[in-house]
């Protein structure tokens, strides 16, 4: 009953976040969440530092995804303190090569590009998983199989992804193509459902000149695939079906990163076959490897003690730390900035 009632309940809360993401955040009241007075200038007005909406969607995606890495991983009674082991050490390779990815591809050296850290925890994570296998097993003193670490990251990853391509409706990135310009039949197919971004400094405004067009909604559409994905894969991996729980997020995620590059108005490089393309059909077919070769296991999670390690108190306190840090990484925009004055209401004296 619990494990139906979390699936159902995760499914109805993603409904709705997203639902209301897609509907509001295009609008230009919804990219600068915050503007900070960082130093004075000449005319007595303060230079601002922007926050963004950008960093608060990526920061709530990610440290969501670890929850429910940590969550699934604590139902196999793995214990917090390894599965924190994991991602730190990943994310410490990963987040650094968000920007460095995004300057080679795109030759820009303030953005970030979540496909391209995404791909390198692709790389990274099984071969290090595989290798820890063994300390591991010492460590807990039983058999823990790869198969459940590779579906739990791999749902984690595909849920956290769903939040986190909100950010991207919020600063106008990773758009889609216009409906003008869009095959016909593409362009009939979204000709109620397209999107359009709002604001000068969102960056199908700046960038491609887009402001106010209809677009092909890709942000949205990978938001409700990652979204399901990340689902249905609970739903595997709480019945113990975890080769079919990893499966599920990772054909679901990286097919779907291959084809919408199709669709994409922003630029992705000169080729004809995207980098980032080629990067998700690798991706897909690594890791689906890995999960297929993997022997399996006939361990049944309980969900009751991954809730009972995810809600300590220490863990919780990790999480929240984990988010400023994102936040502050993420959030403080690089290309745009702000001028801010301050005055005294006189007739609240």
């Amino acid at each position: 009953m619990l494990n139906v009632s979390f699936v159902l309940g995760l499914a109805a809360a993603l409904i709705a976040l997203l639902g209301w993401g897609i509907h509001t955040l295009p609008a230009e009241r919804w990219q600068m969440l915050a503007a900070v007075p960082v130093g004075k200038t000449a005319d007595g007005s303060w230079r601002g530092l922007n926050l963004t909406f950008y960093g608060l969607f990526s920061a709530t995606g990610t440290t969501f995804g670890l929850a429910m890495m940590l969550l699934l991983l604590g139902s196999l009674e793995v214990p917090t303190y390894l599965s924190l082991a994991l991602v730190i050490f990943v994310l410490l390779i990963c987040v650094p090569s968000s920007r460095l990815i995004a300057g080679l591809v795109e030759r820009k050296r303030n953005t970030f590009t979540i496909a391209g850290a995404a791909f390198v925890a692709t790389v990274t994570l099984p071969l290090l998983v595989l290798a820890l296998q063994p300390l591991t097993s010492r460590l807990l003193h039983r058999e823990l199989s790869a198969l459940p670490i590779f579906a739990a990251v791999a749902i984690a990853y595909a849920l956290g992804e769903s939040i986190g391509r909100l950010a991207c409706l919020s600063f106008g990135c990773c758009y889609g193509v216009p409906l003008r310009d869009a095959h016909p039949a593409m362009a009939r197919l979204f000709q109620k459902h397209y999107l359009v971004i709002y604001g000068s400094t969102k960056k199908a405004a700046y960038a491609s000149g887009l402001a106010g067009e209809p677009l092909i909604p890709v942000q949205a559409i990978t938001s409700a695939v990652f979204a399901v994905s990340g689902i249905v894969g609970v739903a595997l991996f709480l019945a113990g079906q975890f080769r079919l729980a990893g499966l599920s997020p990772i054909l679901a995620s990286w097919g779907w990163r291959a084809c919408s590059e199709r669709l994409r108005a922003d630029y992705r490089g000169t080729s004809r076959i995207s980098v980032y393309q080629l990067m998700a059909i690798f991706s897909a077919l690594y890791l689906s490897a890995f999960v297929l070769l993997v022997p399996a296991t006939a361990t049944v999670p309980d969900l009751s003690v991954g809730f009972g390690q995810l809600l300590s108190t220490p863990t919780i306190l990790i999480m929240e730390f984990f988010w400023i840090g994102l936040f502050l990484y993420y959030g403080r925009s690089r290309v745009t900035a702000s001028r801010l004055s301050f005055h005294v209401v006189a007739e609240r004296i």
